[in-house]
């Protein structure tokens, strides 16, 4: 980082699968119905497959492209899978998460090979040499492997999307070993983890020095959503916390708080103009689509019919030059449900963020609480002495419902504690609008409610996750 570009004002999509359509796609994914909550296991639907994806555009580059690691973009059908969407190979899961050494996710294995472009029935392999092996470790092994039978006369894409630090949390004992008497718990796993992670990376990035590619490579870092955290008696999903910190931000992953969308970034290239430095302007994960694709000599403009969300950042990322954006739609879902994504009958909710104004429709939580200093374990001065008296809620209507409103100047308040949509109608209106502009072109989302298709089952396959659907 103290090499590269850190991206202090960037957002994502508060969980997993709508960050990796956005940053397949270029394109929000209230656009093609992915914006509730996750693809679950044993669901028949996923990322469009009109939908072109940014390892598509860059063959036409001449771009060898592998994916290692966590898709989560939908696999009822085999033409849902990586080595149909783009890539050349793949190594990895399939689904959401998993255990990282036993590979599995509820009733079935998940770690496939798929060697070949196009790699569907009777090519992909079931890759059950990898189990009892932790997933960063073999991970980091074959992405390793590819950089050093890469031929050098043709540009390689690597998509690594690592399943740490993800839960559960699990990590080999030496990796915990160093924090012990230091951090105790989940905290104390989970800086395992990520020193694990950070191994792993480390060895791949040895391997492209190694290869004589490092002078010639960008490597982007980022998250999909922001750090799950535990402790609201409203949040019956955090079960996922690994002992993630968001200090000093509110919320967590599932939230639209700035705690589940604001991400952490950051860009490494001998190419970049201004290393060394902050970037404090706005950008979004649909950005890195129309980025990267200008970075190699192609045209960013998109298919008139699927218009691009994300703008062209290089030259902020470069130059310090300003963010070609001021403002990202966070989120536009109608199935929002406090009490559970996994339930019906929810609110609905949705979020935008427009110069330093951030307005928030419905209830943008669980996780809704602020997390404590990592140094010292206590919740900041300055949110504890905040006693934000009670004020009449603002109510709007947006999806057909009359709802709350909530506005923060997240420039002047990161912290989000002091709502002030009453004392600021105008900037509400303002950011409505917008909003209900966006709505308007929305899909319905995707998301299945209840158990999943049962000829997904895993006992009909072996006991690995396949596509169980035959392609048409």
């Amino acid at each position: 980082a103290s090499e590269g570009v850190v991206l202090d004002q960037y957002y994502v999509q508060p969980v997993c699968s709508p960050s990796r359509a956005a940053l397949m796609t270029g394109r929000y994914p209230f656009r093609y119905g992915l914006q509730h909550y996750v693809i679950p296991s044993g669901h028949d639907y996923g990322l469009n497959l009109n939908e072109t994806l940014l390892p598509q555009r860059l063959k036409e580059a001449g771009y060898s492209t592998h994916a290692v690691g966590k898709w989560h973009l939908g696999m009822f059908t085999w033409k849902h899978t990586p080595t149909f969407r783009g890539f050349d190979s793949f190594f990895g899961f399939y689904g959401g998460g998993e255990d990282y050494y036993k590979h599995t996710a509820g009733a079935g294995y998940d770690m496939r090979r798929d060697k070949q472009s196009q790699c569907g029935k009777g090519c992909s392999q079931v890759a059950w040499d990898a189990k009892g092996n932790y997933s960063t470790t073999i991970f980091a092994g074959e992405a390793v492997q590819i950089i050093e039978e890469h031929n050098q006369s043709q540009p390689l894409f690597l998509y690594l999307p690592f399943q740490a630090v993800h839960a559960p949390d699990e990590v080999p004992e030496q990796y915990i070993e160093p924090y012990k008497g230091i951090i105790s718990g989940k905290r104390q796993t989970f800086a395992g983890m990520l020193s694990a992670l950070d191994e792993g990376i480390g060895n791949v990035t040895k391997a492209l020095q190694s290869r004589g590619m490092w002078n010639n490579t960008l490597l982007v870092f980022t998250t999909d959503n922001g750090g799950p955290i535990s402790g609201s008696n409203r949040c019956h999903i955090c079960g996922d916390n690994t002992g993630c910190n968001n200090y000093p931000l509110r919320g967590g992953k599932h939230s639209l708080w700035e705690g589940g969308v604001r991400g952490t970034a950051l860009v490494h290239g001998k190419m970049i103009e201004k290393p060394g430095s902050k970037r404090a302007g706005l950008m979004h994960m649909t950005d890195w689509f129309p980025t990267i694709l200008s970075i190699v000599g192609l045209n960013t403009s998109g298919n008139p019919s699927f218009p691009l969300d994300g703008v062209n950042q290089w030259n902020m990322i470069s130059s310090n030059a300003p963010s070609l954006r001021n403002e990202v739609v966070l989120n536009i879902d109608s199935l929002h449900n406090v009490a559970s994504p996994m339930k019906p009958g929810g609110g609905g909710d949705a979020a935008i963020r427009m110069g330093n104004w951030k307005l928030l429709v419905g209830d943008p939580g669980p996780p809704d609480i602020w997390s404590a200093n990592p140094a010292n374990g206590t919740i900041h001065d300055s949110i504890l002495n905040h006693l934000q008296p009670e004020i009449e809620n603002v109510f709007v209507m947006f999806g057909g419902k009359n709802t709350t409103a909530q506005l923060f100047n997240v420039m002047e308040d990161e912290r989000e504690m002091t709502d002030v949509a009453k004392t600021q109608p105008q900037e509400v209106d303002m950011l409505l609008a917008a909003l209900k502009k966006y709505e308007s072109q929305a899909m319905p989302p995707l998301y299945q409610f209840g158990a999943g298709d049962p000829k997904s089952n895993p006992k009909n396959f072996g006991g690995a996750w396949t596509p169980w659907i035959e392609d048409n």
